[in-house]
């Protein structure tokens, strides 16, 4: 049996998909709980953000002061007083933040003739603040696995252990999936998942073991990683095999080559040393292939 811990970087996407799927599922009764809020109701937005990340701003300097220190100093020339001024100033922001990493000034020089009414800040709920920061593997595992929900269960592989023997947790993560699935199809589809997850702790291998001796059926071959493994072991097989191909190819044509060398200036009547000296040879070896020669 082959396994294969694989990059979690290379491997995000198939991740991203999980986490994906059991989104609806696992996070909105987990964000009622962290905010202390009652969801009425929750409509799915497209994740596109149809935009492009090159943004060109009129002027921005960096400026250096003796009581502020560093920041840029950015300013935007207008001829329409537009309300969406402040958003796109606000993009602005974000993107030099990002690139240059300084305090950021911004001015706004108005060129049209009418007084503008359009609001130069945002308010309080549409400024950026921060984020909620949700971090698994911090997590004691055995608050996920107590859920009723199996997309938190599955997520207990990424929590914290807290000292217990990894194969005990994994095996409790597994029974618990076996109480809170619906159905055998369910139950199957939450392993596989557990399985792609458990690579990001380096336990896809523990977990396929622990699998193994449980009561529980679980097809390895339709396991990716247990295929990833595979792929990936022909094709280490397939360059092992030409790089020992061309490993005797080298040396078969090298051998071909000195003794072409060598023919030809043992005919010419140079002794061993000599020519051993000219093509830059062991001489023993020199010695052998006009040994050859002679017996032909």
């Amino acid at each position: 049996m082959l396994f294969l811990i694989m990059d979690p970087k290379k491997e995000a996407n198939k991740y991203d998909k999980i986490i994906k799927e059991n989104l609806e599922a696992l996070f909105l009764p987990f964000l009622e709980q962290l905010l202390n809020i009652h969801i009425l109701a929750t409509e799915r937005l497209s994740a596109k953000l149809q935009t492009t990340l090159e943004r060109e701003v009129d002027v921005v300097w960096k400026v250096q002061t003796q009581e502020r220190g560093a920041f840029l100093l950015h300013v935007e020339f207008e001829s329409k007083a537009e309300r969406i001024t402040v958003y796109r100033v606000s993009e602005y922001h974000g993107i030099l933040l990002k690139k240059f990493q300084l305090p950021i000034y911004h001015v706004v020089v108005y060129l049209g003739e009418r007084r503008p009414n359009i609001p130069t800040k945002l308010k309080p709920d549409e400024v950026f603040n921060g984020f909620e920061l949700v971090d698994l593997g911090r997590l004691d595992y055995r608050q996920l696995l107590a859920s009723q929900i199996p997309e938190a269960v599955v997520l207990a592989i990424l929590g914290d252990f807290r000292r217990e023997p990894p194969e005990d947790a994994i095996r409790s993560i597994i029974e618990r999936l076996q109480r809170v699935s619906k159905d055998e199809a369910s139950l199957q589809k939450y392993i596989r998942q557990l399985n792609v997850l458990s690579g990001l702790r380096k336990l896809h291998e523990l977990t396929i073991k622990t699998i193994e001796t449980m009561p529980i059926t679980y097809d390895i071959e339709t396991d990716f990683l247990f295929k990833k493994g595979k792929e990936k072991g022909l094709e280490e097989g397939l360059e092992k095999g030409l790089e020992k191909g061309l490993e005797k190819g080298l040396e078969k044509g090298l051998e071909n080559k000195e003794r072409i060398v060598v023919t030809r200036a043992w005919k010419k009547g140079l002794a061993a040393e000599e020519i051993a000296e000219l093509a830059d040879m062991p001489v023993e070896r020199v010695q052998e292939i006009i040994a050859e020669l002679e017996a032909e």
